[in-house]
């Protein structure tokens, strides 16, 4: 909880303007009780009247609507960071009377196959933000395509889905990995088959399929989750692999789809200092980074945070000035990356 909370007090400008509407009659939120703990917890920081804050009323806070961060077990820091946010999200959806969802018709996913890819996108993301629109999707989220083809018929199944954050898996060769091949592992070619083989719409059985997935929006904001844990039946192993990634000048520009006309001019509104705006390139700076040391049974967690051009080291109770070498380490699991604007 503090390291994540660490690295979300240093998303600036997200938690500047936190003081917004609550949405108090949606069912999925808890009626502004995370919002008004989160805000109240950030408030308390940065108001600098304390060497360190005992979060007390905010776990309390946290544990009436988590009941599963209850009690004194451990708790992984993406479940934590995933809850915190999506709760966030529920509280402050600007949407006060959600439309029904929309059922993906054989005749929409064979419009979506046969649409230029970010066309595609843009209409999903439209009809997603009619549900969904709050400061975290503002900031935080994105969204991917997902390619499913049967490699028996050919059949393709096109869907498009919002993330919250990147899930990236590690390659294990080696003792060292950068974050381009862990990239680069996410987007590529997955067979599927035997016991995760796809139901074919035109062959009506299980058939072996390729999937890809591949990113169609990047928020302002990037998350990205390294899978440091593996399960193998009932036991659970942690990839030490050591992860390199760029501390300036993350670019992500060819995982992107190129801009179509059509797209860019729907899209003038925005700024082109608007980090949200889908134009290239996509380029990212580190601002916080989540470590993890131990086993996920027995660990322990702590956080690298930019502060004012230096790197400060966050240990429970203790924060320290660090040079940048160090924030690039083993122990690295959840990264915080800000898109530049300019």
């Amino acid at each position: 909880m503090n390291a994540t909370l660490q690295c979300l007090s240093s998303t600036v400008p997200f938690v500047r303007i936190f003081q917004v509407a609550v949405n108090t009659i949606n069912p999925m939120g808890s009626k502004g009780l995370i919002a008004q703990a989160f805000s109240s917890i950030i408030r308390d920081m940065w108001r600098s009247e304390y060497t360190y804050l005992s979060p007390t009323h905010f776990r309390t806070h946290i544990c009436q609507r988590g009941v599963q961060f209850a009690g004194t077990n451990q708790h992984d820091a993406q479940e934590f960071l995933s809850f915190l946010l999506d709760g966030l999200h529920e509280d402050l959806n600007r949407v006060l009377a959600r439309p029904e969802p929309r059922a993906l018709t054989i005749e929409r996913e064979a419009e979506l196959e046969h649409l230029p890819h970010q066309i595609a996108s843009a209409q999903e993301w439209t009809f997603y933000l009619s549900r969904n629109d709050s400061i975290v999707v503002d900031y935080f989220q994105g969204q991917f395509r997902n390619r499913l083809q049967c490699l028996t018929c050919r059949k393709t199944s096109i869907t498009f889905n919002a993330f919250m954050y990147l899930s990236l898996p590690i390659p294990t060769r080696g003792e060292k990995a950068s974050l381009s091949q862990c990239l680069d592992t996410f987007v590529g070619e997955e067979i599927m088959e035997k016991s995760n083989a796809w139901n074919c719409p035109h062959c009506k059985v299980l058939r072996k399929a390729s999937k890809q997935l591949s990113l169609s929006r990047l928020p302002p904001v990037l998350l990205i989750h390294l899978k440091r844990f593996s399960f193998n039946g009932p036991f659970t192993d942690k990839v030490e692999t050591q992860v390199d990634f760029p501390v300036r000048g993350l670019d992500l520009t060819r995982y992107m789809p190129q801009s179509t006309t059509a797209v860019v001019s729907s899209m003038k509104s925005q700024s082109k200092t608007d980090p949200r705006t889908q134009d290239p390139p996509f380029m990212y700076d580190l601002y916080g980074v989540i470590n993890h040391f131990g086993n996920l049974s027995s660990g322990h967690y702590t956080a690298h945070i930019a502060s004012n051009g230096r790197w400060l080291y966050c240990d429970d109770s203790r924060i320290m000035e660090v040079p940048t070498a160090n924030v690039v380490g083993r122990p690295a699991y959840i990264l915080f990356y800000k898109r530049r604007t300019s």
